[in-house]
């Protein structure tokens, strides 16, 4: 159990793996970060390089134009000094190729910036120079030497040469002044993206050294949650195996999975023995397995806070029995449901009990009869009987009266709550009209409320409104509520009864003005002899039985007693009992009996064992609602008012025999099927009048619901066992 404990325990912090996620991803941002960077930094070279190499282009270009401008001119010279046509070969060769270098030149510069006007003009000047140079040839050729020699004599062909070098001076000048900028600004943006990149390597440096930090923290953080995890699996596992009660980890079927040092002595098997078998083999009468089954899935159901106590016989590995009192909670572990099962023998306890029980009944008897002829004595003495008395021995003799009443009362209280335990108080519920209920303890509790100076206010109550309770056990009930509250009302205040229905219950409410009920003291206030203080008893009176006797009574009546409690403010004590719809609704005129199936088919179950009442409601949910008692007398009264479309008998019951009920049942239900499901074995004499017997150490909860299904479906055969 302590090894399956142990797995819940987290490996590292919480904090330590979330700071190192978040260390992680900083540090993959920052190697993309520093990527992209890089491929910023490749990507301006790239383009810084087509630039130069695009102004390098048209820097060419222009020297190009102007070389063929020159070589115009020389093969011009060439021709008019020496007349030689070979001249004119170089001349024609580049006047073709000055054409396609304009065009170049045009193409790359924009027409309206101050390039683009450049090379505009140096073109004018090439096509001004090229005429010229036509022009002086063509004079040659017409008219000789001398007149080209004077056409060139005149220097317009030098000027033209001259401003076309000056224009193609600033274009190339611009060129490198452009050529400068642009390196200039790669310059400005590579130092910053090289800042940049710098800086975030040095992020993701101290990401790196932040990250592996954490990781360290978080392998010590682990060594540290290992070594507390096995210091306090060593701890559990001392506290596991040297626990005084037997403690058994049992599996989501029952089966036991680790057993203490204890459960190995209480039952005299060695824990190779018990380990890995059913725990009902621990059992003197091991129940069935859908039984043990379907009160391990009750448990797993039910909150798991709430633990659930169990006294049964065990037999020990001699053969000998021993009661056992264990108490089993749900626990849920990493791989599923398990049940923990902690178990004492209660035998010296239950014996002690029981003659203490005994003692006390014993003692209560003998008292209350000499007390009872003390009481009337007094009395009468107290009245007058005896002649009149000095005031002095009159006052002694009310005092010794009102005492001797008090011990009557305790007595009686203590025989009451003696007798319920043990199960011999006879509960008859009937249906009780609540107003005319309520009024009545009223009445009888007004002459104590006067004593004590505190008023009652009984809200008004529905004329239809009732409740299925025994009327002498709920005046009891009443009597006892209503004096606690008035004995802890200031004087003057004001005690108020409500009561209205809730769902198929109704509630009842009495509510004080007192001091409240401690915190401290509010677990054990129904318990025997409770009270908050032990001043109370001296300055309020009473016995400190009231409250059990009232939740005893409420319970087995079918109900539940609860309180609400504001310290300074007030207490409000609630009881909610059945009303006659909680049992069934009554049969209208025409109504068709339904089937098992049908969710609105109604069972009776007449069975005095409260785990039992349960494990049966559970195998007919969804086929059948099912009203349980454990009483043969309230199911005498049901049966008179109400119709039910099954029952279901147990034959031996505190208060009487299920059998006794068979002749009711056939006199108002007609042919409603009877079942026997029973521990006894029934003769076939007993079996008169009945449709079904099973016998529980032989049949399973399938088989009565099998049989109850088959008999409402017409076949009433009598069910074999």
């Amino acid at each position: 159990m302590v090894r399956r404990l142990l797995q819940s325990v987290p490996g590292s912090s919480r904090n330590l793996r979330t700071k190192g996620m978040l260390l992680g991803v900083a540090c993959i941002l920052l190697i993309i970060l520093i990527g992209i960077l890089q491929l910023q930094v490749v990507w301006g070279e790239s383009r810084l390089l087509a630039q130069v190499q695009e102004s390098n282009a048209r820097h060419r270009t222009v020297a190009s134009y102007l070389s063929l401008l020159q070589d115009v001119e020389t093969g011009q010279r060439g021709y008019v000094v020496t007349g030689k046509p070979e001249f004119l070969q170089p001349f024609e060769h580049s006047a073709r190729l000055i054409g396609p270098i304009e065009a170049e030149l045009v193409d790359f510069y924009k027409p309206h910036s101050p390039e683009g006007r450049d090379v505009a003009i140096l073109v004018r000047l090439g096509q001004a120079k090229l005429a010229f140079s036509r022009l002086v040839i063509a004079r040659r050729q017409s008219a000789g030497e001398e007149d080209a020699a004077a056409i060139i004599g005149r220097g317009e062909g030098k000027r033209l040469m001259d401003r076309a070098r000056i224009v193609a001076g600033t274009v190339e000048r611009h060129e490198r002044e452009h050529a400068n900028a642009l390196a200039f600004d790669h310059s400005g943006d590579r130092q910053r993206l090289q800042l940049v990149i710098v800086v975030a390597e040095l992020l993701l440096l101290a990401a790196a050294a932040s990250l592996l930090g954490s990781l360290l923290a978080s392998i010590r953080s682990i060594d540290r949650a290992r070594d507390e995890a096995s210091d306090s699996a060593r701890r559990q596992s001392a506290i596991f195996e040297n626990a005084s009660d037997a403690m058994m980890l049992l599996d989501h079927r029952g089966d036991i999975e680790t057993v203490n040092v204890a459960a190995e002595q209480l039952f005299g098997h060695p824990r190779t023995e018990i380990i890995g078998r059913s725990n009902r083999f621990l059992f003197a009468q091991p129940p069935r397995e859908e039984d043990s089954l379907a009160y391990l899935d009750r448990l797993a159901r039910e909150d798991a806070r709430t633990a659930a106590t169990q006294n049964f016989a065990g037999r020990r590995a001699n053969g000998s029995f021993v009661e056992v009192e264990v108490v089993t909670t749900p626990v849920r572990l990493n791989d599923g449901l398990h049940f923990l099962a902690v178990a004492r023998d209660s035998t010296e306890r239950r014996k002690v009990e029981r003659l203490k029980s005994e003692f006390v009944a014993t003692v209560s008897h003998e008292l209350r009869t000499p007390l009872t002829s003390i009481a009337g004595s007094l009395g009468l003495l107290s009245g007058g009987a005896a002649g009149a008395l000095p005031d002095k021995a009159a006052r002694l003799i009310g005092i010794a009266h009102s005492n001797s009443q008090r011990l009557v009362r305790l007595i009686n209280d203590i025989l009451d709550i003696e007798k319920m335990e043990s199960g011999k108080v006879v509960f008859e519920p009937q249906l009780l009209p609540v107003a005319a209920l309520l009024a009545q303890a009223v009445q009888a509790n007004l002459g104590f409320a006067d004593q004590h100076g505190v008023g009652l206010l009984l809200a008004e109550v529905a004329d239809n409104e009732s409740m299925i309770a025994d009327p002498d056990r709920m005046m009891q009930v009443l009597t006892n509520l209503l004096s606690n509250a008035i004995k802890y009302s200031p004087k003057n205040g004001t005690v108020r009864i409500t009561s209205h229905r809730e769902g198929v219950r109704q509630r009842i409410s009495i509510s004080d003005e007192g001091p409240g009920i401690p915190d401290e003291f509010r677990t054990r206030i129904f318990g025997k002899f409770a009270q908050a203080d032990s001043t109370d008893t001296r300055l309020i009176g009473g016995t400190g039985l009231g409250l059990a006797i009232v939740k005893e009574i409420v319970e087995r009546s079918g109900g539940l007693v609860s309180f609400d409690s504001t310290p300074g403010q007030g207490t409000t004590f609630h009881i909610d009992l059945p009303t006659p719809f909680a049992l069934r609704r009554p049969v209208a005129a025409g109504d068709q009996r339904v089937r098992a199936g049908d969710k609105r088919c109604q069972i009776l179950h007449v069975e005095d064992d409260a785990d039992t009442l349960r494990l049966v409601a559970s195998a007919f949910d969804g086929l059948a609602d099912v009203h349980s008692t454990p009483s043969a007398q309230e199911a005498q009264a049901s049966l008179y008012r109400f119709h039910y479309d099954a029952v279901i008998l147990d034959v031996t019951m505190r208060d009487g025999s299920g059998l006794d009920l068979v002749p009711l049942i056939s006199e108002l239900e007609g042919e409603t099927p009877i079942v026997l499901f029973t521990a006894a074995d029934i003769g076939p004499a007993t079996r008169a009048g009945v449709d079904g017997v099973l016998i529980k150490s032989r049949s399973t909860l399938a088989d009565l619901v099998a049989t109850v299904e088959q008999l409402l479906h017409g076949e009433r055969e009598l069910a074999a066992e």
